[in-house]
């Protein structure tokens, strides 16, 4: 173990953080016990340093400490009507008339007459209860729009804008079938529980956020993003424009479907940089900025 530390590190860090997610809290601390017993012998029988032992097994506790600590707080403020829905989702649906107020946590995406967009509920006022603080609460809003010219409405929707809508509340739905996409289980891990429905973009009204927040910030980037976009489209023709939009800036929903197939039947879809900047671009700029402080090529490449 002493001739690779960090690998030994990043395992027991790698099962931490596992036996949280897949276990309960009875058999989380079972398998700690298993890792402490394990490194204990391996000490013992001089095939690892002890101060290696200690700094694997504290990997192992920080990181099922952490993931427990994480899915505590992983809650909503609505629990008994949250129950009510889920237990309703495989044979019906319960769904609740509300209003919400709060602040879009990211871009809203258009998809045909389907907005989506995540938004941060401040407060929620249920038909049959008064309105509750639920201090920033992650929701998943869904805005089917009524009439074409409605796009036009959904398009001056922005991260960082505050916004105010009248719907249903619903549970998401939960996998039907064995080994089946379960978005439920994937909404919960972005700390979403609840999927708000709204019909038509009146049930919407928007107004300026917080001057001085994470969203605002993001938003200016938003802007900055798509200010590139537009320089893409006036220095590209055609299909080149939408490709060249995904492998700089990372902005996929111009690219022609025909390339995006073409680039996944070869496996080299990551070119397309999809996680928002691509990684030669980045290190254009960054090298730039280091030869302005006169940097040796070598160093400037060991930094790089």
């Amino acid at each position: 173990m002493a001739r690779r530390p960090l690998v030994w590190f990043t395992v027991c860090w790698v099962l931490g953080s596992s036996a949280a997610a897949g276990l309960a809290s009875p058999g989380t601390y079972l398998a700690g016990a298993a890792v402490f017993t394990l490194l204990l012998a391996l000490t013992l029988m001089r095939q690892a340093p002890w101060q290696l032992a200690a700094a694997c097994f504290a990997a192992f506790a920080l990181a099922a400490g952490q993931r427990m600590w994480a899915d505590a707080r992983n809650v909503t403020g609505l629990p008994a009507e949250l129950v009510a829905a889920q237990e309703a989702v495989p044979m019906g649906s319960l769904k609740y008339p509300a209003e919400i107020t709060g602040v879009i946590a990211e871009p809203p995406e258009v998809d045909g007459d389907l907005v989506q967009m995540v938004v941060k509920v401040e407060a929620v006022k249920l038909a049959s209860t008064q309105q509750q603080e639920l201090h920033g609460e992650r929701m998943q809003l869904q805005v089917r729009l009524a009439k074409e010219s409605e796009l036009a409405v959904a398009a001056t929707w922005r991260r960082g804008q505050r916004v105010n809508a009248a719907g249903e509340l619903a549970a998401p739905a939960a996998a039907t079938n064995f080994g089946g996409f379960d978005y439920r289980r994937y909404l919960n891990s972005q700390r979403i529980h609840w999927l708000f429905s709204a019909d038509g973009a009146a049930a919407l009204t928007t107004s300026a956020g917080p001057r001085y927040s994470a969203a605002a910030l993001l938003k200016g980037m938003d802007a900055a993003r798509e200010a590139l976009g537009k320089r893409m489209d006036a220095l590209f023709p055609g299909i080149q424009a939408g490709y060249m939009k995904g492998l700089v800036i990372g902005i996929t929903d111009d690219l022609d479907p025909t390339v995006y197939r073409q680039f996944a039947q070869l496996g080299l879809t990551h070119i397309l940089a999809i996680s928002g900047l691509h990684v030669a671009v980045f290190l254009y700029v960054l090298g730039g900025l280091l030869r302005l402080l006169r940097m040796t090529r070598e160093r400037m490449l060991l930094l790089l």
